[in-house]
């Protein structure tokens, strides 16, 4: 169960990754103006716990054999025999719910140094 958690949690990380070098482009682009770059991050990586939260919502419908997860564990090879398909699925549901919460937890601070921002700006 370990190499399987771990194999998730490497999928999701690295999807995750993407979307954070895209958010840190724009806000690095907009970073002329520090309250524009503080919400525009808040808004885009809301934007992206939102997509992990409706992926991990979806999951459990998903057709195992259709995850990159079922790929990485070379198709199924690497697993117990008679080891249920529902599991892959939770696993996964578990870790983009894990990192959506991060996600959130991102927002917030986002949203808070843009308050800060906007309070002491004059």
């Amino acid at each position: 169960m370990d190499r399987i958690e771990y194999l998730a949690d490497v999928i999701v990380r690295r999807g995750c990754g993407f979307a954070l070098l895209a958010i840190c482009m724009v806000m690095l682009g907009l970073s002329h103006d520090l309250l524009l770059c503080l919400k525009s991050g808040a808004i885009l990586e809301a934007l992206h716990g939102s997509v992990l939260g409706l992926f991990a919502y979806n999951a459990p419908k998903w057709n195992h054999k259709s995850t990159e997860l079922w790929v990485l564990l070379n198709k199924g090879a690497d697993l117990p025999p008679n080891y249920p398909p529902e599991l892959l699925l939770e696993v996964l549901r578990k870790t983009y719910l894990r990192y959506a919460e991060m996600a959130g937890v991102v927002t917030l601070v986002l949203c808070i140094g843009a308050a800060i921002v906007w309070v002491f700006r004059g």
